[in-house]
């Protein structure tokens, strides 16, 4: 086998395992928020990961303060992923199942898209456009029915996650190229754990955590470490090995497998219109990002 083969063969592998550990995001959030509170589970995640990003740093010999200039955006992609996009999720996830969260978050690579044409000033194809309005459209049409004939609040939650991600992906990228898309990351989460800690300690001190169940203590651990962390561990370096334009392309299953994961394990009811909408959506988001592409210069 080429070693180019062989690289595109490890990118998919890599990335596959990324978007199957992303995918339980909306299974494990749905089950924390029976015992904790969104703010709790928004810190905990942070503090896990900021541990492991520590351990990595060290144990790669690179903890050592990036460039100056580079901060901010470390900064803005670690408050899109560790505060901003479990926050809101865990407050949408409240209120509504997980196959609901699903549908919608299938939005994210159009968000991802659109923020990064807004950022680097492209002027896509106008079928990138439409792609867009009818992925948006299916969203709308599946939130609206699931909400009985109006939007919910936990729509707008979720609309706040998906721009948090969205924003997050698009800085995180611009950063990664300099230092590695895990160290990127491990620094992200350093840098946030001192707040996160501060305000967890804060937010369970009058917890009785002995109240907890196994469930929630498992879902948690499973946001800090595979979804906050080792998920984005993979996901990056598959990107790195089989390039961002098709390996990117993984990540549209994400919503179908989370719907998957809210059937099997929560034995939530998935509806004909469910499954309608995220195959829109998923179609969608295919000629999305590939107009983007051809259009991008």
């Amino acid at each position: 086998m080429s070693d180019r083969n062989s690289r595109w063969t490890d990118g998919v592998l890599l990335g596959c395992l990324g978007m199957l550990g992303f995918s339980g995001t909306l299974v494990a959030t749905r089950v924390a928020v029976v015992d904790f509170s969104p703010l709790t589970i928004t810190c905990a995640r942070t503090v896990i990961a900021g541990f492991l990003g520590f351990a990595f740093l060290a144990f790669s010999g690179t903890l050592r303060l990036p460039d100056k200039r580079l901060l901010p955006s470390i900064i803005v992609m670690g408050l899109g992923l560790a505060v901003g996009f479990p926050l809101f999720l865990a407050l949408a996830l409240e209120q509504v199942p997980a196959v609901h969260g699903a549908v919608v978050t299938g939005l994210s690579p159009a968000a991802t898209a659109i923020i990064f044409v807004a950022r680097g000033g492209e002027r896509p194809a106008a079928i990138f456009w439409l792609a867009c309005i009818i992925g948006f459209a299916g969203v709308f049409y599946f939130a609206y029915d699931a909400g009985g004939g109006h939007l919910s609040p936990a729509d707008g939650w979720l609309l706040l996650a998906l721009l948090s991600v969205a924003v997050a992906y698009v800085e995180g990228g611009r950063v990664s190229g300099e230092l590695g898309g895990t160290a990127t990351l491990s620094w992200a989460m350093v840098l946030l754990t001192p707040a996160a800690l501060v305000v967890l300690v804060w937010a369970t001190a009058g917890m009785n955590l002995e109240t907890v169940s196994v469930n929630s203590w498992t879902a948690l651990l499973y946001l800090g470490v595979i979804s906050m962390y080792f998920a984005s561990v993979f996901w990056y370096r598959g990107l790195a090995a089989g390039g961002v334009a098709r390996i990117g392309q993984i990540n549209l299953l994400l919503p179908l497998v989370a719907l998957g994961w809210s059937a099997l394990l929560l034995g939530e009811e998935i509806t004909p219109t469910a499954i309608a909408c995220s195959l829109i959506v998923f179609a969608a988001m295919i000629v999305c990002l590939k107009s983007r592409a051809v259009g991008s210069r």
